[in-house]
């Protein structure tokens, strides 16, 4: 691909307006970060006017890098068969999801980016079937979504009754800061002032919503990436090393998906399989555990195996009574 197809697709990524890394772009262009560079001196030059900004803006930071100017105009792209496709399956997976509150948006918006584009629907509609679906119906969910929503636009406090796994039912007065889909659930960060502390708070848990009069200012230090790694949420507690002896089912699934940090699944010659892995979490290990019935065999830690016996030697003693 020549240098001018290369920066029509660099546009075409910039596009989305979002922040791209130059490593990222390269990772996407399957190029080197030094060539982005050059790609970007290219289009400013092309499209550099002494009473214009630059057509691509360098965001400066740790989390800066190139952004498309959005003064600009950009000509209409053609898509490619596998584009369209990868848009339509995406609207079908998007549009199946119980959690995804903006459909009517997205159907807009897909209308528009394809109303110059011919799509036939000659196959059936991708199938996405969630296991385990919420209890609370779409339409609960969306009204607590929209308030939280209109509380961090407004910036205004809000008062929750929220029912917490470990500590039952409580009210909390709260920050709002931003909202984020997790696991395919809806969450958002919010400062408890009484603690001085930014909390994960779950949309489909919240009981009751009330938006107050008063006002808030974000925490100037409030940046959503700290509270994330790979893995998950960072304060889901510290991370502990753990090594299992898997066999039937479970050794299949655990080579399939990352269940913990630095995952390594070892074959053994007796069939079964050894994984080291690091997990958070002790009440969540012990759950994983249990879950996986006789097909798992905890080597370490051994505190692991003492609570998975003293769990085990009550279910046996409920059961007997």
């Amino acid at each position: 691909m020549g240098k001018a197809a290369m920066c029509i697709e660099m546009l075409c990524h910039l596009n989305t307006g979002r922040v791209y890394k130059v490593s990222e772009l390269a990772e996407l262009l399957e190029t080197s970060p030094r060539n982005v560079i050059e790609y970007k001196k290219e289009l400013d030059l092309a499209t550099f006017h002494a009473d214009y900004d630059a057509l691509i803006k360098s965001i400066p930071g740790r989390n800066g890098g190139y952004q498309l100017n959005k003064s600009v105009a950009l000509p209409v792209f053609r898509l490619l068969p596998e584009e369209k496709e990868a848009l339509k399956e995406s609207l079908d997976y998007l549009m199946s999801k119980k959690d995804f509150l903006k459909k009517k948006e997205l159907e807009k918006a897909f209308a528009k980016v394809l109303s110059n584009v011919e799509v036939e629907y000659d196959k059936d509609a991708l199938q996405s079937i969630d296991h385990y679906q919420l209890t609370m119906s779409e339409k609960e969910i969306e009204e607590r979504y929209r308030a939280v929503e209109k509380a961090i636009e407004e910036r205004h406090v809000i008062k929750i009754e929220y029912e917490s796994i470990k500590n039952g039912t409580k009210v909390h007065v709260v920050h709002p800061y931003k909202l984020f889909l997790y696991n395919n659930s809806w969450f958002f960060h919010a400062l408890v002032p009484n603690e001085s502390k930014v909390w994960q708070f779950k949309v489909n848990r919240i009981k009751s919503i009330e938006i107050l009069n008063d006002t808030f200012t974000v925490w100037e230090g409030f940046n959503p990436s700290n509270y994330f790694d790979g893995n998950g949420f960072v304060n889901n507690g510290p991370f502990v090393h753990c090594v299992f002896l898997m066999s039937g089912v479970r050794k299949h699934l655990v080579k399939e998906r990352v269940y913990g940090k630095n995952q390594v699944v070892e074959e053994l010659e007796d069939g079964r399989a050894k994984v080291s892995l690091d997990m958070q979490n002790e009440d969540t290990i012990v759950s994983y555990v249990l879950g996986c019935g006789n097909d798992i065999e905890v080597l370490e830690p051994l505190w692991l195996i003492d609570r998975v016996k003293e769990t085990a030697k009550k279910i046996i003693e409920k059961y007997e009574n």
